[in-house]
C-alpha cells in the first residue's frame, strides 16, 4: 500500500490561509449587519405566529405571555448566530481536511460524485427532506439542517476529473476517451439544470472546462463541445420563460431600452450611496428591505454601500490574492494530481467571487450566486471552506525546488501554436 506523508503544516500557504479567514470574518461582520433588520423582524413574527395558535388552542396566558416578548425581544442576530455555526463547522472541515494527504480524497473521489448524484436525483421526488422554493426543489433538509447537493457536487466532480484526466493523460487525444469525461459532466450539469439551477449549471460546465484545458485536452474539442453546451443553453432558456427574461431585461439597458430590474437597480443605488469610502459597517440603508436577498446573493452591494470603492476593490484584490496563490500553489504541486485539483478549486473559487461581484454590479445577468465566504449560507461556505483545506495540503506537500511542470510561457506558447485539432505542444509530463 502507497504510504502518504503527513501534512507539513509549516508549510502550508499561509496568504491563502490568512485571505480566506479575513474574508471569512468580514463576510461574518456584513451579513450580521444586512440581516439584522430582517432577522429582528422574522423572530418577532415567529413569536406572533406561536401566539396565534396558542389563541386557537385556547392558551390565552401563554398566547398574551408571547405577544408581550414580541414586543420587546431582540432578534437581530437570529441569522449571524446560524452563520457562526456554519463558519465552526466549515473551519474544522477545512483543518481536518487539509490534516490528510490529497490523493486518500482523490481516491475516494468516485465514491464522493456517486453520492452527489444520489442527492441530486432525490431533489426530483417528492420526499418530506426534500425543500421547494419558489417552484425549485434544490434543498435537502435533514434534522434542521438545510444542504444544496449542488455545492458538493461541483466539489466532487473536481475530485473525479482531477484523478481521472491525469490518469489518463496519454488518452485524452482520443474523442471516445474525452466524450466519457464530458459525458460525466453532462449528468452533472443536467441535473442541476432542470433544478431550474441553470446559473450553477453555467458554473460547473466552466468550472470543468477549466480542468480539462490544464489536463491539456485538445483545443478543438472544448470549442466545439463549448459551443454545444452554448447551444444547448440557449434551448432551455427558451423552455423556461422566466429565465429568458432575466436574461432581456439584463440586454435592454445595454441597448437604451430598458431600466434593469428593481434587484439589480437597487444594488446600484447601494454602491451609488457608498461612494468612495462608505457609509460605514451597519449603517446601511439598502438592509431595510429595499435590497433583496441583501445579506445572501447581493451581499457585495452592502460592501459597497458599507465600505465604499475602496472597500469593494480590496476585496476583490483578496480575491486575486486567492487567485494567484491557487494557481501557485497549482504549478509547484507535486504531481499531475495536485496540478489538477488546485487548478480546478481555484477556478471554482474566483469564477464565483467575480462572477458575483458582475451581477451586483449589472454587468451579468442575475444568477443566484453566493459569494465564496462572504455570502450567507452553509452548503456554499462549508464546500469552498473544504476546497481550501485541499488547496493548503496541496501546497504542504509542494516543493518548489523539485517541481517538474510547464511554466506560463509554455502554456502561452501551446494556445499560439496548436492546430485546431492538434495535440499540445507541451512535452513536458508531470510524474505520476
Amino acid at each position: 500500500m502507497k504510504r502518504y506523508t503527513t501534512i507539513n503544516w509549516p508549510q502550508i500557504d499561509f496568504v491563502l490561509l490568512f485571505s480566506v479567514l479575513f474574508l471569512v470574518v468580514l463576510g461574518a461582520a456584513v451579513v450580521y449587519s444586512a440581516s439584522s433588520f430582517k432577522a429582528d423582524n422574522f423572530v418577532r413574527q415567529q413569536l406572533l405566529n406561536r401566539a396565534q395558535k396558542a389563541q386557537t388552542a385556547g392558551d390565552l396566558n401563554k398566547a398574551t405571555e408571547l405577544r408581550e416578548r414580541a414586543k420587546t425581544v431582540d432578534g437581530s442576530m437570529y441569522f449571524i448566530k446560524k452563520q457562526a455555526v456554519k463558519i465552526l463547522v466549515g473551519l474544522l472541515l477545512m483543518f481536518l481536511v487539509a490534516a490528510v494527504h490529497y490523493e486518500r480524497w482523490l481516491g475516494l473521489s468516485p465514491l464522493f460524485l456517486f453520492g452527489s448524484i444520489i442527492l441530486l436525483i432525490l431533489l426530483f421526488t417528492d420526499l418530506p427532506f426534500v425543500v421547494s422554493r419558489d417552484e425549485a426543489s434544490r434543498w435537502l433538509r435533514f434534522s434542521g439542517v438545510t444542504v444544496q447537493p449542488s455545492d458538493f457536487a461541483r466539489y466532487a466532480l473536481i475530485l473525479v476529473l482531477a484523478r481521472f484526466l491525469h490518469e489518463f493523460r496519454d488518452e485524452l487525444h482520443n474523442w471516445k476517451v474525452f466524450l466519457s469525461f464530458l459525458g460525466l459532466v453532462l449528468l452533472v450539469v443536467g441535473l442541476v439544470a432542470f433544478e431550474k439551477d441553470l446559473g450553477t449549471a453555467a458554473m460547473i460546465t466552466m468550472i470543468a472546462f477549466t480542468v480539462f484545458y490544464f489536463a491539456e485536452v485538445k483545443i478543438g474539442f472544448l470549442f466545439l463541445t463549448g459551443m454545444s453546451f452554448f447551444a444547448g443553453g440557449l434551448i432551455y432558456l427558451q423552455l423556461n420563460s422566466y429565465m429568458i427574461q432575466r436574461v432581456i431585461s439584463f440586454l435592454k439597458p445595454l441597448f437604451g431600452s430598458g431600466e434593469p430590474s428593481f434587484q439589480i437597480q437597487q444594488s446600484l443605488i447601494s454602491f451609488a450611496l457608498g461612494g468612495p469610502f462608505g457609509v460605514g459597517i451597519g449603517n446601511s440603508v439598502q438592509k431595510y428591505e429595499f435590497l433583496p436577498e441583501a445579506y445572501k446573493d447581493m451581499v457585495f452591494s452592502i460592501i459597497g454601500e458599507e465600505l465604499g470603492l475602496f472597500g469593494t476593490i480590496g476585496v476583490l484584490l483578496v480575491f486575486a490574492v486567492i487567485l494567484y496563490r491557487g494557481m501557485r500553489i497549482a504549478k509547484y504541486a507535486p504531481n499531475g494530481y495536485g496540478r489538477l485539483l488546485a487548478a480546478g478549486i481555484t477556478a471554482c473559487i474566483a469564477i464565483y467571487a467575480f462572477l458575483n461581484a458582475a451581477v451586483a454590479l449589472a454587468m451579468a445577468p442575475t444568477t443566484g450566486i453566493p459569494m465564496p465566504f462572504i455570502s450567507y449560507g452553509g452548503s456554499a461556505l462549508v464546500s469552498h471552506l473544504i476546497g481550501v483545506g485541499l488547496l493548503l495540503n496541496i501546497s504542504s506537500q509542494s516543493d518548489p525546488a523539485h517541481a517538474f511542470f510547464a511554466n506560463e510561457k509554455s502554456y502561452r506558447g501551446r494556445m499560439q501554436t496548436m492546430p485546431f485539432f492538434g495535440a499540445s505542444t507541451t512535452k513536458q509530463r508531470w510524474q505520476s
